[in-house]
């Protein structure tokens, strides 16, 4: 999750349609500038080069959510509109093992759409699989010359990486294939060492 503010300006996102390196392209209304959501900054337009500044978030599931808060609001399903909201129309994307228009072949060990929380420090990108994140709970690394705490909560589906000297990294969370298209010399972190 991004903020919409750039350079003291409020920006409105659409989606764009287009794909990079399988992975869909934002639009700004006010510039129509295009923006990775993996690389967090816009890649074509006047706003080239512009970063977005990343926001805490957490995928979860509406059990954890509405048990942590209460009074939170949903949108209701009662649209005007025939469509059936309760049937995902992505549910066959989600349980296949193969990426949308992925070019990725994975390494050994490696699943081409596990879910991964991806960080990058100094120009350098790692992987950390959710799979063992939620097995281990607490995992530390070393990674770009800085020693890694990372957490994971059970009850929120939070993660959390601190480093060292304390300060927090957010991750984005995505599939490994995305990441590792994205950021091609990525590593993947490995429970094996």
């Amino acid at each position: 999750m991004y903020s919409r503010n750039v350079n003291d300006r409020e920006l409105t996102f659409g989606v764009s349609g287009m794909l990079y390196k399988a992975n869909v392209l934002m639009y700004d209304r006010q510039t129509e500038s295009l923006w990775s959501q993996v690389r967090r900054e816009a890649v074509a337009g006047p706003l080239t080069g512009e970063e977005l500044e990343v926001l805490p978030s957490t995928l979860t599931n509406w059990g954890k959510w509405r048990k942590r808060f209460p009074g939170a609001e949903v949108l209701s399903l009662e649209t005007g509109y025939d469509r059936d909201y309760s049937q995902d129309p992505y549910a066959d994307y989600y349980e296949s093992k193969k990426g949308f228009f992925s070019f990725f072949t994975p390494g050994p060990g490696e699943e081409e759409k596990a879910l991964v929380a991806g960080i990058t420090i100094e120009g350098r990108a790692k992987a950390y699989p959710l799979k063992v994140l939620r097995e281990q709970k607490i995992i530390t690394d070393s990674f770009s010359g800085k020693q890694l705490t990372l957490s994971y909560n059970p009850e929120t589906d939070q993660i959390s990486i601190r480093t060292d000297a304390g300060d927090e990294l957010i991750p984005l969370v995505l599939y490994w294939f995305v990441w590792k298209g994205m950021y091609s010399n990525s590593e993947i972190f490995s429970a094996m060492k």
